[in-house]
């Protein structure tokens, strides 16, 4: 009997049953701490005028559905990226797409002022192409040179640069305020009706990432085996491109830029359930939602009653693992 099948059964529902169980653990855990029984009865049998299901029904709800969104969105660009390039240090943080999508944000902010939320995702989406064809300008200039930890660098640097005119402009044009909660990258604060303007490109992007996967698994073993398995390089690497910047775009629309996320998650989830995308896509959307709630619940606990920036909990455990990867891939191991 094949025991690969059942491992990666194994560890999807357990993936799925801890998503489960902490989300639920996420809305009882705050500011104010709210009994198991008020959440069940805010869904069952909800009262408005009790402030407890309140809390749920407007903030706690619609902030674990961000995480999920969120988590998920940057989980699989990141697992994307890595496959489509052969570069285990791609993602959208590290080649500086999320700070591109925040620069576009802030000239959405600029430029329209009364924009809606559909109209910021669709600079966040400019914003991140923006970047991402610098960072392919950059791949093509530095020709066989453009290894992991050299495209690695250069997005880093590339991603100091959008953060540096991101904040320029946002200062010279006096909107720091209204962009200081996504430059620091959190869930406080989302309301349902922002989930329902984001979640449809977050199913569609998924949708088209799951329906791709496994040409994705046949590009992550080098174009000479894809092609041979008859794999068309063009067409793929356009649609995964066109996949990240849809969730890449919403996602830090939604919540800011959320560092790191893309680039530990698809490495875990490898090392459980093996390389073949099509189960490597879902399994990284858990884990990143897995990642993304542990990181939320510990901004709230670290120094209640405030919060601490969603993107500095990311980063303490997403630095090391970066140094440890470049370290890794600049000896060839």
């Amino acid at each position: 009997m094949n025991l690969l099948p059942l491992k990666q059964l194994f560890w999807g529902i357990l993936l799925a049953g801890l998503v489960l169980g902490l989300g639920l653990f996420s809305l009882t855990v705050g500011a104010r701490d709210i009994p198991l029984s008020t959440i069940l009865a805010s869904f069952s049998a909800y009262d408005g005028e009790n402030f407890q299901e309140l809390i749920i029904r407007t903030l706690r709800w619609p902030r674990l559905l961000a995480a999920l969104l969120c988590g998920s969105s940057f989980a699989v660009s990141g697992a994307l990226m890595q496959g489509i390039t052969n570069n285990p240090m791609a993602s959208p943080s590290i080649l500086g797409i999320n700070s591109g999508a925040s620069f576009g944000m802030a000239l959405a902010m600029i430029l329209l002022p009364e924009a809606t939320l559909n109209q910021t995702v669709g600079f966040s989406f400019l914003g991140a192409a923006f970047a991402t064809g610098i960072i392919l300008l950059v791949a093509s200039r530095l020709g066989g040179k453009a290894t992991p930890v050299y495209l690695a660098l250069a997005g880093t640097a590339i991603s100091a640069i959008f953060t540096a005119a991101t904040r320029m402009l946002v200062v010279f044009f006096d909107v720091a305020q209204d962009l200081s909660y996504w430059t620091a990258g959190g869930l406080s604060g989302i309301r349902l009706e922002q989930i329902f303007r984001v979640g449809p490109w977050t199913l569609l992007g998924l949708g088209i990432a799951l329906a791709i996967s496994r040409q994705v698994t046949l590009l992550s073993f080098g174009d000479e085996v894809a092609v041979g398995l008859g794999a068309q390089l063009g067409k793929i690497r356009f649609l995964a491109g066109a996949v990240v910047l849809l969730l890449s775009g919403s996602a830090v629309a939604l919540a800011g830029p959320i560092g790191f996320v893309g680039l530990m998650t698809p490495h875990m989830v490898r090392k459980l359930v093996g390389i073949d995308y099509r189960v490597v896509l879902p399994a990284s959307a858990l884990a990143g939602t897995l990642l993304v709630l542990l990181a939320d619940i510990g901004a709230r606990l670290v120094n209640p009653p405030y919060e601490t920036p969603l993107g500095a909990i990311t980063a303490l455990i997403g630095v090391p693992f970066f140094m440890v990867l470049a370290n890794r891939e600049r000896k060839g191991v």
